[in-house]
């Protein structure tokens, strides 16, 4: 495999990687396709990231860390058309999101914006407990993303949510406390 590709999955792992997942995949699945087998290259194609780490060490490459690999993986399921051309999601499908309490937490809104997201909640509590902690388990993904690889005041409000929302629920407090600690580490 060409070092370029090499270089590119340990950036990626660590998170300096200048596009996303998806944008330097459709750019290079053709280099790739040559380079590779047909059962290696859908490998790479549908386990990302995983399959690059893997080959990584079958390179006997170690990247210094993998502080990048949620993002990048998180951006690799968005439609390629919410994406950039860098592979981020767009700025307007990003500030839309959570009817649109992302944008009012970026724009300094935090009250609105966290109303919106309580107000969600409370709609998804309705259709149960289990419901209810995966849409806090992935509002603390994203928290934690935005914390640490975007905007990190957007992070400390969906972080802070969670937290409130998830207090005092046998089944939610787990996800509330990893918010907290997320939240204490990055201040």
């Amino acid at each position: 495999m060409d070092a370029e590709h090499l270089d590119y999955f340990k950036a990626a792992l660590e998170g300096r990687a200048t596009v996303g997942w998806t944008v330097w995949f459709a750019a290079n699945q053709h280099a790739l396709a040559r380079q590779l087998s047909r059962p290696a290259l859908l490998r790479l194609k549908f386990n990302q990231l995983d399959e690059a780490e893997r080959l990584l060490a079958e390179a006997g490459i170690v990247p210094a860390s993998t502080a990048g690999k949620r993002y990048e993986m998180y951006c690799a399921q968005f439609a390629p058309e919410m994406l950039d051309e860098h592979g981020r999601p767009l700025p307007e499908v990003w500030r839309a999101a959570h009817g649109g309490a992302i944008g009012l937490l970026a724009d300094g809104e935090h009250e609105a914006g966290q109303a919106k997201l309580f107000a969600e909640f409370r709609r998804v509590r309705k259709r149960g407990l289990q419901q209810a902690h995966e849409w806090l388990a992935d509002l603390c993904f994203e928290g934690e993303m935005e914390l640490t690889s975007g905007n990190a005041e957007v992070g400390r409000g969906l972080l802070a949510v969670v937290v409130q929302a998830g207090s005092g629920h046998d089944l939610l407090d787990a996800t509330a406390m990893i918010a907290r600690d997320l939240l204490d580490q990055h201040g």
